[in-house]
């Protein structure tokens, strides 16, 4: 499976970049769905058949700026045998952008699959792996998981306070709200569901758009079908409303589209006619020197 690949989106550089990239079963992100609805959506013929999956992050540059949108599992994540497993770094470094210059890292959410990358080990401790990156996260994600109120998978407690509070002490910390400018070239888009402030971003360059969906859909088919939701998404009302509000900013801004979970280069544009959604793949790949 492809682990990189990048793009231009008006004067700015995309690259989407692999910290995993697997095949597997996904009937948990179709859990509401009649298995022969989604099965045939997704072209396979049963719900335990293998589907591309990956777990991905956007390096940006552009006005003078480098940003890099979610940080993959690092090296606490799981699929440890999957293809390009814990390389996300790695993948940064071969398009010659060295870890320093990241300016800010932003978050979609801070599930563990998103942060993982954060910080690093040095002598004991974990430091910060862009050392000089500003973190930017909604303050609503920010108020859920301090709330008490998030119950973390078993197997990964505690990665979080190794992945965030660090530069949380740091003070490397900064939240916004609502839909606003939170770089140059990227506009927040509120998108609850999956978390109360999960967060899509829309950049925009030169007239021309790309929507980033973060976790609001996993898989093109939930922009096609809002009310596919994963049994993951902690309100599944709030999903099917989010991804409403894709669909409109999408088709307002004639935006591509794209999400961290779709295989890399899965990227199309979404219309709408005599009520049904459609998604279309665009080809854009082409060599983008980041250099």
């Amino acid at each position: 499976m492809r682990l990189s690949a990048t793009f231009k989106v008006g004067e700015v550089s995309v690259a989407a970049l692999s910290d995993a990239a697997t095949e597997m079963p996904v009937p948990k992100f179709f859990n509401n769905v009649p298995v022969h609805q989604w099965t045939k959506a997704l072209s396979i013929n049963a719900p335990d058949d293998d589907v591309p999956f990956n777990f991905g992050s956007f390096l940006l540059r552009g006005n003078s700026r480098t940003v890099l949108l979610d940080t993959g599992f690092g090296e606490q994540g799981p699929y440890t045998e999957a293809e390009g497993a814990g390389g996300l770094l790695d993948r940064i470094h071969d398009l010659g952008v060295n870890l320093e210059e990241i300016d800010a890292v932003i978050h979609t959410h801070l599930h563990f699959d998103h942060v993982g990358w954060n910080t690093v080990p040095q002598e004991g401790q974990r430091i910060p792996t862009f050392p000089n990156a500003v973190w930017r996260v909604s303050e609503e994600e920010i108020a859920w998981w301090n709330s008490g109120a998030v119950q973390p998978h078993p197997d990964y407690a505690g990665i979080l306070e190794d992945v965030f509070d660090p530069i949380v002490e740091r003070g490397k910390v900064e939240t916004f709200s609502g839909e606003q400018l939170i770089e140059p070239f990227l506009t927040s888009i509120p998108t609850p569901g999956h978390t109360p402030g999960h967060t899509s971003f829309l950049l925009s360059s030169g007239g021309e758009h790309l929507l980033l969906v973060g976790d609001a859909a996993h898989h093109p088919e939930h922009l096609v079908n809002h009310e596919w939701v994963p049994a993951v998404d902690q309100d599944p009302t709030e999903t099917t409303r989010s991804r409403r509000r894709i669909v409109d900013v999408a088709i307002e801004k004639n935006a591509l589209v794209t999400g961290g979970h779709f295989p890399i280069l899965t990227v199309g544009k979404l219309s709408e006619s005599d009520g049904s959604i459609h998604f279309e793949p665009v080809n854009i790949d082409e060599t983008v020197d980041f250099s």
